[in-house]
């Protein structure tokens, strides 16, 4: 049985994908902002889609997501090797909900 109401999760869960404010890719020591094109939230999942903003031959190494105070909610490392005449579109899928004890 599941302690949190559904409710409240869906709550939780609409108040953190409003809290996601940025998505950028770091590439030769410079963090680029990506242009979010969908914030939604389907069944308990926050899915969010990005694609790339500049036309530069970049090695890809890093994205984070920022939050609305600018602080760093998440961050991975990746090995993306984009060309001047490509761009990137990322689906990010965060599953959020409660495992019953």
């Amino acid at each position: 049985m599941a302690f949190w109401t559904e409710g409240f999760m869906q709550k939780m869960r609409t108040e953190w994908l409003r809290r996601i404010a940025k998505i950028q890719y770091y590439a030769d020591g410079i963090w680029y902002d990506a242009e979010m094109t969908e914030k939604q939230i389907v069944g308990n999942t926050l899915r969010i889609k990005s694609m790339t903003t500049d036309e530069l031959t970049l090695l890809i190494t890093k994205v984070r997501l920022l939050d609305t105070a600018g602080d760093t909610a998440g961050e991975i490392e990746e090995n993306i090797t984009k060309l001047s005449s490509q761009g990137i579109l990322t689906l990010w899928e965060f599953p959020l909900y409660e495992i019953p004890a």
